[in-house]
């Protein structure tokens, strides 16, 4: 059969379509990931042919659009994020009209506006995947930030779509242009009617009990191949003396710096031992600051790890058995914020937005001295460790075709 994946993002929306990728192609099955240059390299796996397509973004400017929209209300940050995935738009969708064509399938993300509208266009078999359930409408929750209403939240997810409806007209405009038949199609939330795959862990979310047959809650798709040895420099500091605490905001570097910084000194003053994945203006032999390392093989060896939620770090922290202090910034990730400290795991988050820097080195010290939180992150761990995600994926979409 041939599949395409066609995603776009940070790092946490490519990352699980790597894993998917690979385990598509174990099952015999002809694979092209299509995706932003940026992130071409992370699909470079035998056998897996890429394409490049959309804006040539890099690392920091994704992080500087990541910080931009963490000081914006909810809907100047759903303008600021479409924006950018717009740029270079009508290229970008003319190209993902070229390579998608003549597959059995394709799995797109279901942020991905553009590649909605090609599939659309061209008529080929499609499937969505997220990699959260904030947006699955449902009568058991309401829409995030809404009050619940019980029977009536159906109502309110359809205040939701008449609200994103005027965001997504800037969409329906490049489309024209591109040459594209569609129009009012729901932002960043693309869901097929054949096959929607929600790829987190049901011992972290609420599953709605009322998801129409076609969505199917797969569990996280965590990369099960061997992890890589650490940096031996790493590997060496890691390891001489107690667990470090683990400082990680992912694409989202660089929102809060000034309190995060204040935050680390004193955890620093306070004999603690810091890996930290970015730069700071510090300098101390119990801080090493590090560039891109996989989580896999560094965070089982935390203490406890300080991150920003985005469902990839979320559930790789999970998967280790480390608890966690959350700074959610944009988007979901107050939603894994919330989920973590319900489930145990961590304490009450704190927004980027209102980030102190002594608030989040005493809740940082004190998660990392609970023992009883430190116990609950290794009972969820076990949970995970039951799940197989990318396996149920994969079932997935072969019973789709």
């Amino acid at each position: 059969m041939r599949v395409a994946i066609a995603t776009v993002g940070t790092t946490g929306d490519v990352r699980p379509f790597v894993s998917l990728a690979r385990a598509l192609g174990a099952r015999g099955h002809d694979v092209t990931a299509v995706t932003w240059p940026v992130h071409g390299p992370a699909f470079a796996l035998p056998g897996i042919r890429v394409e490049d397509a959309g804006p040539h973004a890099d690392a920091a400017r994704i992080a500087a659009v990541a910080a931009e929209a963490a000081g914006q209300g909810p809907m100047e940050q759903v303008a600021t994020l479409r924006d950018f995935h717009l740029a270079d738009g009508e290229a970008h969708y003319r190209r993902l009209r070229d390579v998608l064509a003549g597959h059995d399938l394709v799995v797109l993300h279901g942020i991905h506006a553009l590649a909605h509208a090609a599939v659309l266009d061209l008529e080929v078999p499609w499937a969505t995947a997220v990699f959260d359930p904030v947006l699955l409408p449902t009568a058991s929750a309401p829409p995030p930030g809404m009050p619940n209403l019980g029977p009536l939240n159906r109502l309110l997810w359809g205040v939701l779509d008449r609200a994103l409806a005027g965001a997504g007209k800037p969409v329906d405009a490049l489309l024209e242009r591109a040459g594209s038949g569609q129009r009012g199609l729901p932002l960043f939330r693309a869901r097929s009617p054949r096959l929607h795959l929600v790829a987190c862990s049901p011992s972290i979310i609420r599953v709605p009990p009322d998801l129409p047959p076609s969505t199917v809650v797969t569990g996280a798709w965590i990369d099960r191949s061997a992890a890589p040895a650490l940096p031996s420099d790493l590997d060496a500091f890691v390891a001489d003396g107690a667990p470090p605490i683990v400082v990680t905001f992912g694409s989202m570097d660089g929102a809060p710096a000034a309190p995060l910084h204040d935050a680390i000194r004193a955890m620093l003053d306070g004999g603690r031992r810091i890996v930290l994945q970015g730069h700071a203006p510090i300098s101390s032999p119990n801080l090493a600051s590090i560039g891109p390392v996989d989580h896999r093989s560094l965070f089982p060896r935390a203490s406890v790890v300080v991150h920003h939620g985005g469902a990839g770090t979320t559930h790789a922290v999970c998967a280790a058995g480390v608890p966690s202090v959350v700074v959610p910034h944009v988007g979901d990730q107050r939603y894994w914020a919330d989920r973590l400290h319900r489930l145990g795991v961590a304490p009450a988050p704190q927004l980027a937005m209102d980030l102190r820097a002594d608030r989040l080195a005493d809740a940082t010290l004190a998660t990392a001295a609970d023992p009883a939180m430190r116990q609950a992150a290794r009972d969820l761990a076990q949970h995970l460790e039951a799940e197989d995600g990318i396996g149920s994926a994969v079932t997935a979409i072969e019973a789709a075709i």
